[in-house]
């Protein structure tokens, strides 16, 4: 089994609506997958991976809420034949496919590891749970005013670290077969230092990057990644 990887030319930045917080925004890092599904079906799909950015190694992401996503964010996102629904979703075993791992749209607090492709590996992302406004498990895209969060706070799955888009943590991928857009999207977020002390909040919106953001999350250069999986 094959997938490949573009990173994409565009990354849309989220900013923080006060610029004191410890979690100072988000982006998407934007490419191209091709992976195997199940029965052998081949499936191609532009992915946007959506990270939560901070200054402190320390911080810990508990929920994502109150998301409004834009209108052209507003489509019938890919979901892989064994991973249906926005929860986190591996069996494992004869599953367990490239589709599944690295095209499947679902959203979660962290808990995926910190790589340039963040792999929905079977147990990766577990405790995500679902907000009422989300719209339920087989939405075709979040509802207005959706959230998720960490169903299992001891687990700390939302910890900071470095992965695609410098220090941050991973909270979503969202996968279609064409072209959408998350810019102008607005959400807010939850955050504290780990179990015991106090939690923290702050809102966020999409907006163009500024000059040298793909410099500065280090994207100059990538293109042509390839994995196989045994």
């Amino acid at each position: 089994m094959r997938s490949s990887l573009i990173i994409g030319a565009s990354v849309a930045t989220i900013i923080a609506a006060g610029a004191s917080a410890e979690i100072t925004g988000a982006v998407t890092v934007d490419y191209v997958v091709t992976a195997e599904d199940f029965g052998g079906a081949m499936v191609t799909v532009d992915v946007k991976d959506l990270y939560l950015t901070s200054n402190d190694a320390a911080d810990v992401a508990l929920n994502v809420y109150n998301l409004n996503m834009a209108f052209d964010g507003q489509v019938n996102y890919f979901q892989s034949a064994t991973g249906v629904g926005w929860t986190p979703t591996n069996l494992g075993s004869i599953f367990d496919t490239e589709a599944l791992r690295y095209a499947d749209s679902f959203v979660t607090i962290g808990g995926m590891g910190f790589d340039l492709e963040p792999a929905q590996a079977p147990g990766a992302g577990s405790g995500t749970g679902l907000d009422p406004n989300f719209g339920g498990n087989g939405a075709a895209y979040p509802g207005d005013l959706a959230g998720w969060y960490n169903g299992s706070p001891p687990s700390l799955n939302g910890a900071v670290g470095n992965g695609a888009a410098g220090l941050g943590v991973f909270v979503g991928r969202f996968a279609y077969d064409g072209s959408f857009d998350l810019t102008g999207s607005t959400l807010e977020v939850t955050w504290n230092q780990g179990l015991g002390t106090p939690g923290q909040q702050a809102g966020f919106i999409v907006n163009v990057p500024a000059p040298g953001a793909l410099a500065l999350l280090g994207l100059a250069g990538l293109a042509g990644r390839r994995r196989r999986n045994g």
